[in-house]
């Protein structure tokens, strides 16, 4: 079996620097030494021993996430990002679907926690979540979108009362004074954000506000939306997400709706799938890519001593057609 004083020899070094580029560290390598070691491993056919590289580094090269649904575009981009950035980092990503239940999202953290992953991302399906055992564990953790209560960990987020502000005052830019605001189940993570946002907006526009929750599904979203749609139905909606706001496009086309014409749609995620919904979805964006960048950073190079921190990352209203914009 090849072994790295094998490379070490073929590249005129020691293993000590076949350690240091394979790992990323800890000391830096020159590039012509680095390329003169990848090049002598690829001739080689070297392969680092994951395990053996785990035992002596006292780490497990592993980062975990948990979502509650990662077929959701939001969190299927959001995964995405996160494997670049661990994989650049020669780190492994293990994703947990929680299916948007709490028991099996504590399911995911415990195996986490037996796995001994060098840090953990949690998208919560509680409005507060307890990170049980994860503090006892010492495994860092960040939190999106929410705060964990009585825990540690970081949180990354964006301003999602001023992000629902943001959509709400666009839709009262156009005139529309019969605003829809459908979010996700009236407990769940952000939806007393959404509605605080809207309220803030609206306050003192002479604009009537009506509020319906649904599952975060385009399915039951459109299902929600029909039948909201067959009475008296507002002039624009806004979603809290765009997996919400595809159902609502879906239910407008199906009531035989014009948007914009008839009914305004405006997401809450930015994801690449509004670019080319019928019609072009206008939508809050999210920052995924510093999402996930800083939460790695956050997992990776904080030292030992630092504490949690909480972060605050802009919106962004991306305007396009289905709330008249264009």
């Amino acid at each position: 079996m090849v072994t790295a004083r094998d490379v070490a020899e073929r590249a005129g070094t020691s293993t000590a620097v076949v350690s240091y580029v394979f790992n990323n560290g800890p000391r830096p390598v020159a590039p012509k030494t680095r390329q003169r070691v990848l090049d002598a491993a690829a001739e080689l056919q070297y392969r680092p021993n994951a395990l053996a590289r785990a035992l002596s580094a006292g780490r497990t090269f592993s980062i975990g996430i948990v979502v509650p649904h990662i077929r959701n575009p939001y969190f299927a981009a959001l995964a995405e990002q996160l494997e670049a950035g661990t994989r650049a980092r020669n780190h492994l990503l293990l994703i947990g679907d929680s299916g948007g239940d709490s028991a099996q999202e504590q399911s995911h953290l415990t195996s986490f926690i037996e796995r001994q992953v060098d840090g953990i991302v949690l998208v919560s399906v509680r409005s507060q979540p307890e990170l049980v055992g994860l503090d006892t564990a010492g495994i860092p953790v960040v939190a999106l979108h929410r705060m964990p209560g009585g825990s540690r960990a970081s949180s990354l987020a964006i301003d999602s009362v001023a992000a629902a502000a943001t959509a709400a005052g666009h839709l009262v830019s156009h005139g529309y004074r019969s605003i829809g605001v459908l979010t996700g189940p009236i407990d769940s993570p952000g939806t007393e954000e959404h509605l605080i946002g809207v309220a803030e907006a609206t306050r003192g526009q002479r604009v009537k506000v009506e509020h319906r929750t649904s599952e975060i599904s385009r399915y039951h979203a459109t299902e929600v939306t029909s039948s909201w749609l067959a009475n008296e139905r507002p002039r624009a909606i806004y979603c809290a997400t765009d997996e919400q706001a595809f159902g609502v496009l879906f239910a407008a086309w199906r009531a035989g709706l014009s948007v914009p014409d008839d009914l305004a749609v405006l997401g809450g995620d930015g994801t690449a799938e509004c670019a080319v919904t019928i019609p072009p979805l206008s939508a809050i964006q999210r920052p995924v890519p510093q999402l996930a960048t800083r939460s790695i950073e956050l997992l990776l190079d904080a030292s030992p001593g630092d504490g949690p921190v909480t972060i605050t990352l802009p919106h962004e209203l991306v305007r396009r057609e289905s709330c008249g914009c264009i």
